[in-house]
């Protein structure tokens, strides 16, 4: 079971504070291979840090440097297929905080990253998923923890 981890999915799991963070943090430690991309990194980082959540924010990339999450690096044409979804999606998402209506550059490279796993299991609190079609051969993602694996 591959699953692609997403920024909220990620702080929930982190962050004790977060609503179902039990759950989230549970599919972390089952599932065998959890996938982050540099972008969800980063993002999660600053979102726990600036939240005040500094231990979180350590204990994540310790996890990271750790091994818990395996890496994914994106190539170049990666970018380009992240490009055109945000392109292909732009103004069709419901409004998110701070997001103008669209599929993001992290949440379409996680969407490229799937179809490369051959996966269509997303760690998200982001329901934007449930819109976008996957690039596999799946007709649409589970989000865990709230969708069956």
């Amino acid at each position: 079971m591959r699953v692609v981890a997403d920024t909220g999915g990620l702080v929930a799991a982190m962050d004790r504070a977060e609503p179902d963070h039990a759950r989230f943090l549970g599919v972390v430690n089952s599932a065998p291979k959890v996938y982050v991309t540099p972008l969800v990194v980063a993002e999660t980082h600053f979102i726990l840090s600036s939240g005040g959540e500094r231990d979180a924010a350590a204990a994540f990339l310790t996890a990271v440097s750790d091994g818990l999450f395996q890496l994914a690096n994106p190539t170049r044409a990666d970018y380009g297929r992240a490009n055109a979804l945000v392109a292909q999606y732009q103004g069709t998402m419901g409004r998110k905080r701070r997001k103008p209506g669209s599929l993001d550059l992290a949440d379409a490279m996680n969407v490229v990253v799937a179809a490369q796993l051959g996966t269509n299991l997303i760690l998200a609190t982001d329901q934007d998923y449930r819109a976008v079609r996957p690039l596999s051969r799946h007709t649409a993602f589970k989000l865990l923890p709230w969708d069956d694996m």
